[in-house]
């Protein structure tokens, strides 16, 4: 969703209850794309190919708005795929019923392309070139800090209704799988890690991020 005139655009990293903030600030956006799942999702590197240019020319450069996107630590974020693709109703080559959430990290970390598991990651979703490809991050886990900062953007009091994580399935994951996990996800918590304390990660623009270890 694109807020040119309130001073910046909204990328949807998936699994980040881009649904909820599409309710809550569509009626507000000059643009905002709802579908299909890949044009919804686009990630940094694609809004720079097709939409920065776009802006440029109706007279908002690059520099005039703020590229912001949601974040979430990085195995919850691969467990709430483990659950959505167990609903009733997934395709079957993707479903994830009766599939440990153990088996599924596994296979994710292997890369595994017969698994029911996410071709991407947040990493790459938020990166262009090789380093941090927007300027704002925001933890899920924070809407203290994000209700008020998109409120006052749009100038309007917002509703967005309430997250109860609480009550959703858990999966369950070996010492082993978790360390696996948390390797693997080395980019990803590079971020985590800058937006535990305050809930937000301004400035993030062309920041390199952690590396994988070798192998992974």
């Amino acid at each position: 969703m694109t807020f040119p005139d309130h001073g910046f655009v909204l990328l949807a990293l998936p699994k980040t209850a881009s649904t909820t903030l599409e309710r809550a600030l569509a009626p507000y956006a000059a643009l905002a794309i709802t579908n299909p799942p890949a044009r919804k999702h686009l990630p940094a590197r694609g809004f720079d190919r097709e939409f920065v240019p776009a802006l440029a020319a109706r007279g908002h450069p690059r520099d005039s708005y703020e590229v912001v996107t949601m974040f979430r630590d990085p195995i919850d974020w691969l467990e709430s795929w483990w659950r959505y693709r167990a609903r009733k109703g997934a395709r079957p080559g993707n479903s994830t019923a009766g599939l440990p959430f153990e088996d599924f990290a596994r296979s994710y970390v292997s890369g595994d392309p017969s698994a029911p598991t996410p071709s991407g990651r947040p990493a790459r979703f938020i990166s262009v070139g090789g380093v941090v490809g927007v300027d704002r991050l925001f933890s899920l886990d924070r809407p203290d800090v994000w209700g008020p900062w998109f409120c006052e953007r749009v100038g309007r009091s917002l509703d967005f209704g309430h997250r109860n994580a609480a009550t959703a399935v858990r999966g369950t994951l070996t010492d082993a799988t978790r360390t696996a996990l948390v390797a693997h996800f080395a980019p990803e918590y590079d971020v985590w890690h800058r937006l535990v304390e305050t809930g937000e990660w301004a400035g993030a623009r062309g920041t390199r991020l952690a590396t994988q270890p070798r192998g992974q």
